[in-house]
């Protein structure tokens, strides 16, 4: 036994791993219940992780946009990563009407504002104007554009002509083009 804190007191240690005090079964330092038989390791960490916040209390970086934020303000930049090359693409999305993604069209010689033909886009199943993406009230929509392999958004396929809000850390795909959705605050870079 140890004599740090009430955790670590109930825990027998062998070497570096804790054992669980109902079980002896090892599990990983910092876990606060068993994975094993469910035994609250560090009811402690549990109380401090279910405590409600009071009025007038801030938590660090409480209006900062954080991974999984929905929030796209005028400080707020899209990128979007190719997820088999690794590329980065940065995209403007201020226009009103929003920008469209797809592949260029040779028969018109049109394209879209985002034109994937450069990424295998054609091969890969994304359509000439396969999605579109919009800013409406700070925050960030796509809508699949009646494709005809679809507009997937973190496996779930869109309805078309739907807007659905992305979040920072979004799956896309178009077709078989994954893109993966990060949005960069300029203010606090």
């Amino acid at each position: 036994m140890t004599s740090g804190s009430a955790p670590d007191r109930l825990l027998e240690r062998r070497g570096a791993v804790p054992k669980c005090p109902n079980c002896q079964h090892d599990y990983v330092e910092g876990m606060i219940i068993c994975d094993y038989c469910g035994f609250v390791v560090d009811s402690a960490a549990i109380a401090r992780y279910t405590e409600t916040q009071r009025f007038g209390e801030s938590e660090r970086g409480q209006n900062q946009p954080r991974w999984g934020s929905a929030r796209f303000d005028d400080q707020t930049r899209l990128l979007l990563r190719l997820m088999d090359s690794g590329q980065t693409l940065y995209v403007e999305v201020r226009q009103p009407e929003g920008v469209t993604l797809g592949r260029y069209d040779p028969l018109t010689q049109t394209g879209p504002d985002i034109d994937l033909t450069g990424f295998d886009a054609e091969r890969l199943g994304v359509s000439r104007r396969h999605a579109r993406l919009t800013v409406l009230d700070n925050s960030l929509y796509i809508t699949d554009l009646d494709a005809a392999n679809g507009t997937y958004l973190n496996g779930l396929r869109l309805t078309p002509q739907q807007p659905r809000i992305l979040r920072d850390g979004d799956e896309i795909r178009l077709g078989h083009l994954k893109l993966l959705v990060t949005f960069v605050d300029m203010v606090n870079k």
